[in-house]
């Protein structure tokens, strides 16, 4: 177990303010709130879809002379394996260890591992480089898994059990973003400074859980850190609110601000733009009809989550809302022929509690109820 000391080449990361994109919840004003028959659903900004990143650079993000993905020069499928091997090292060894109350100090821990590519007496051999793992605050970040349902076996296996997918479009902001093949977890790298400010938010994260288990700030369920050829690649992983099962035939961008925010017309011209507040005026006017109970509920959770950001000072944040409407996805399935492709190799419902917008809002696996996985 070793503290981290930050290595001086980050100091001077590129864009490397304390950005709060990590907290980029889905909370934010709610202004009316979906059609009729529409399912409306609450994520990141950060959905998108899988397959391989092109593109120039942007800020460590670049793509290699083969066309793969790269992330400070590392290319994308080893930092998924190093992820993976990580991972599966530090929540197996956690488990030995016996629960018990979380305190300050779990906070501020950082566990480290070296992994040698010929193997060692604790860790396998593999094909990539030598490269070290760090686990931030290991119990603090189990107690946040189970306080989600999330059993250490589920978590493992959703991670490391099959390749992570890599998802494409994944926005200005230079990080990578993958998702796992049964649509649980997101992982998203982050800077230094990112990572920095998350942690020192983690007390007050543990205690606004405690409170509200549904809000619907993102659920961070692990903070890790591969150090590999002098860069430290640091990664967060959190809940995945829209599965890529389920289309998504609009999405908004809201802050409940009017200024600018309006979607480009590069945006416009994306197969899934996500739009923003004077698109969402002028697109649905009457705003989304919801029933009582949801709505109330949605405006109270919302509200609490406001009050929880105002109080870590963050300002930078919007509800993203996923609208799939079921007439339009029926039309779409029937012009398809038979029962079209989603539903081919389609992932059981997510085990994680409260883990889509909607199911927080509701609570139905609180009372141990399934999740269920159709379409409505």
């Amino acid at each position: 177990m070793e503290l981290e000391v930050p290595d001086e080449a980050e100091s001077a990361e590129a864009g490397a303010v304390p950005s709060e994109a990590a907290w980029a919840a889905e909370s934010g004003a709610a202004a009316g709130l979906a059609q009729k028959k529409a399912a409306p659903t609450e994520a990141l900004s950060m959905t998108a879809q899988p397959g391989p990143g092109h593109g120039k650079k942007l800020g460590h993000r670049g793509v290699d002379a083969s066309g793969e993905t790269t992330y400070k020069k590392t290319t994308s499928s080893t930092l998924k394996g190093a992820i993976q091997l990580g991972i599966g090292y530090t929540v197996g060894h956690l488990s030995s260890k016996p629960e018990r109350d979380v305190l300050m100090q779990d906070f501020y821990v950082v566990e480290s591992i070296f992994f040698p590519s010929e193997g060692s007496n604790l860790t396998p051999a593999h094909h990539f480089q030598d490269f070290r793992f760090k686990t931030y605050a290991p119990v603090a970040f189990r107690y946040f898994r189970e306080l989600f349902g999330i059993r250490p076996d589920d978590y493992l296996y959703s991670l490391c059990n099959e390749p992570l997918i890599e998802l494409s479009n994944p926005g200005a902001s230079g990080s990578l973003f993958y998702v796992t093949s049964d649509d649980e977890f997101i992982i998203k790298t982050v800077m230094h400074k990112e990572a920095e400010f998350l942690q020192k938010l983690l007390p007050g994260y543990y205690m606004n859980l405690n409170q509200n288990p549904r809000t619907l700030l993102p659920k961070f369920y692990g903070l890790y850190c591969v150090q590999s050829g002098g860069k430290n690649i640091r990664v967060v992983v959190m809940n995945n609110i829209l599965p890529r099962v389920v289309k998504m035939h609009l999405k908004f961008d809201l802050k409940g601000s009017t200024y600018k925010r309006r979607a480009s017309k590069k945006e416009k011209e994306k197969s899934f733009p996500t739009y923003k507040d004077l698109d969402f005026m002028q697109d649905m006017p009457e705003g989304l009809l919801l029933d009582a109970d949801t709505f109330s509920a949605l405006v109270k959770t919302l509200q609490r989550d406001c009050l929880v950001l105002e109080s870590f000072k963050i300002m930078d944040y919007s509800l993203l809302l996923g609208v799939h409407n079921i007439d339009q996805h029926e039309r779409e399935r029937q012009a398809q022929g038979a029962r079209g492709t989603s539903d081919e190799k389609r992932p059981v419902g997510q085990k994680a509690l409260y883990s889509t917008a909607m199911e927080s809002i509701q609570g139905g696996a609180a009372r141990g109820e399934p999740i269920e996985s159709d379409d409505t």
